[in-house]
């Protein structure tokens, strides 16, 4: 029997060992194997995924970084590493493994959804919006990607689009028990806070309902006050009036495009550094951002002094 051939033969052994949950036999199968070639690819990714399955988490991280550096154009040696990493709970190397797997294929739809994972355990939420949304784009039947984008938004209080997800991985899998419980736990919730903004259906509390109606009941005030207030809130709307039509498309649009341009550079290069046009781009509608919220918080903070005086 060949050498290739006794390879294969051994392969097979030790996936049907996985199979049968014998992961101990299987490990001890693939390092002898390894005895004979250290670097032999198939070998080490199975006995990483052998680690991996038996909970041996650090034997896997080093069983795949050194799959990597074997081989470092091996895509599901750096995928696999990442998703070791995010379980140990090292985030940024994390990042970092994934990274050099998307850079090695954009279409990889795994290494993003693990870099989903570990930029949502830094609170890095648009970036990783960004990495499910890529996920989903190139695989909509990955359900975890659909669900934890939907657990972000549910997070961030927005449950309209929490739902959406929730009911994209039902879609996907009407029979996902995971993804029927996440969209019934978003429903009560919605309810939950649909009913907590709603005074109907409580009972009202006459005291503090009066104490409210005084101190949102109408203003006496003679002609002339009345006529300088008026006047003011006109000035003061003037002038916020361009800042805050300016910070809804930069909010909704600019910025969210810009952080998405950024991590594209980020993950389509080695050399992200060597250019700095992006970054001064972003920095620049920051900086933006800052100059038309202090416009309106000052226009907005002068009328609050105003009405603060009068009291």
């Amino acid at each position: 029997m060949s050498q290739p051939q006794t390879l294969t033969g051994a392969l097979q052994q030790g996936r049907e060992m996985i199979r049968s949950k014998k992961y101990a036999e299987a490990v001890e199968l693939l390092q002898k194997l390894l005895e004979t070639d250290p670097n032999e690819e198939d070998v080490l990714e199975m006995l990483g995924m052998a680690h991996f399955l038996s909970k041996q988490h650090g034997l896997a991280r080093d069983t795949f970084e050194r799959l990597t550096k074997a081989n470092p154009m091996h895509l599901n040696g750096w995928v696999n590493l990442g998703a070791i990493l995010n379980r140990l709970g090292e985030h940024k190397k994390a990042i970092d493994a994934l990274r050099r797997a998307v850079q090695r294929d954009r279409r990889c739809a795994e290494g993003f959804y693990n870099m989903g994972i570990a930029q949502r355990a830094l609170n890095l939420n648009t970036m990783a919006i960004s990495a499910y949304k890529e996920a989903i784009k190139l695989k909509p039947e990955l359900i975890e990607a659909h669900l934890n984008l939907g657990n972000i938004y549910a997070d961030m209080k927005n449950m309209g689009l929490a739902l959406q997800c929730f009911l994209n991985a039902l879609k996907q899998d009407p029979n996902s028990a995971k993804a029927k419980a996440s969209l019934e736990k978003a429903q009560l919730n919605q309810k939950a806070a649909r009913k907590e903004a709603s005074p109907f259906g409580r009972l009202v509390d006459v005291k503090e309902l009066d104490k409210q109606l005084r101190a949102t009941g109408p203003r006496t005030l003679d002609a002339a006050p009345r006529i300088e207030e008026r006047e003011l809130v006109q000035t003061v709307t003037k002038q916020i009036r361009h800042s805050a039509k300016e910070l809804v498309p930069i909010l909704e649009d600019s910025l969210h495009a810009q952080l998405h341009r950024l991590q594209r550079v980020v993950l389509q290069t080695e050399f992200h550094l060597s250019s700095a046009e992006h970054m001064d781009f972003f920095s620049q509608t920051i900086a933006e951002l800052v100059r038309l919220k202090k416009i309106v918080s000052d226009g907005l903070g002068h009328i609050r002094d105003h009405l603060a005086s009068r009291e």
